[in-house]
């Protein structure tokens, strides 16, 4: 965790977050563990379906995709995946919804504490203020960014873990890949569902947390706004990054962020000078060449060092029907056409 030269109420907030995230880490190992049975409940359709292929090459028959995707196995497995999926997306969202509970109270307490290491940062005291009960933002407890149920955002998401398989089983069955790496391949497309549910858990849940903080903010009637403070370790977001910059948003500004974003908001307290820390920018140019380059990649790292683009070009908004405005990391081809 950062330590000096950042303020106390900065590394209050770092500590915050590290324990955010070592929660959540727990939460993400129970959902792998749910999918892995999931897929394995299944192996035996994929590999049932991979073998029934390989007999038909050995017979010497053609297996156009036509032919492939109107299988009795394959559309028998669709249907096996279709309830496996649901059952995954109740289970889902009952976890994701349980952890947007434990989130509003985290965000209330953290929002708090930090409003009180503010007060200590200038050797001062808070007094009493007011504190939001999480019964005042319940209603965000199992819906998504954009309002809509969970549950739905969930199923929503379930084309692309049949897409997956399918594309990867149509490559493995031209390739004429042996039943054993085919079965195996369908497996690994079927997972691209896993990676979506993940996304959501995270992006929903840390949504919250930070709505929670905010309103907190709010309630207090001490705090005039908010900054922002990334994440500073080699697997920042260079968009998130460049983006904190020391700005002081006002409360009624919803907070940019992105799925699986790991910023955090650090109140501005009316009537104290304003904290300040070494923003996004200069923290970035302040590491090794070899850090520099890890976080760029190559090609962005030598477009940088000849002077192609400044940092603050890094920062690309873009409209999400479901996540609002989120902050994307402009990529090499932008940076220099």
């Amino acid at each position: 965790m950062p330590d000096k030269p950042y303020p106390l109420v900065a590394r209050v907030m770092f500590k915050f977050k590290a324990d955010l995230l070592a929660g959540e880490a727990d939460q993400m190992k129970t959902m792998a563990t749910r999918w892995l049975q999931m897929e394995t409940s299944l192996q035996s359709s994929f590999d049932a379906l991979a073998l029934e292929i390989e007999n038909l090459r050995l017979k010497g028959e053609s297996i156009p995709v036509s032919k492939l995707i109107r299988m009795q196995r394959y559309r028998s497995l669709l249907d096996q995946m279709s309830l496996q999926l649901s059952q995954y997306a109740d289970f889902a969202d009952a976890s994701i919804s349980s952890a947007q509970r434990e989130m509003i109270e985290m965000g209330i307490d953290h929002a708090t504490n930090a409003i009180k290491a503010y007060y200590a940062t200038h050797n001062r005291i808070a007094g009493g203020f007011d504190i939001l009960p999480s019964s005042a933002i319940e209603n965000m407890v199992g819906l998504a960014g954009d309002g809509s149920p969970l549950r739905k955002l969930l199923q929503d998401s379930w084309p692309a873990a049949v897409d997956g398989l399918t594309t990867q089983l149509i490559r493995a069955t031209a390739l004429g890949k042996n039943p054993m790496d085919t079965a195996r391949a369908m497996r690994d497309g079927f997972g691209v569902g896993y990676n979506r549910a993940i996304n959501i858990a995270r992006t929903e849940q840390l949504r919250v947390y930070r709505t929670a903080a905010v309103q907190e903010y709010k309630a207090s009637q001490l705090v005039k706004g908010y900054k922002r403070l990334s994440a500073r370790d080699t697997r920042v977001c260079l968009a998130c990054l460049m983006a904190d910059d020391g700005t002081i948003y006002d409360l009624d500004v919803v907070f940019e962020e992105h799925p699986q974003g790991r910023c955090t908001t650090v109140p501005v307290v009316s009537g104290l000078p304003v904290v300040e820390w070494q923003n996004g920018q200069s923290w970035f140019t302040a590491q090794t060449p070899e850090a520099q380059r890890s976080m760029m990649g190559q090609g962005v790292y030598d477009a940088w060092q000849s002077g192609s683009f400044d940092l603050a070009d890094l920062v690309k908004r873009v409209e999400n029907d479901t996540w609002g405005t989120s902050l994307q990391t402009t990529t090499l081809k932008e940076l220099t056409e």
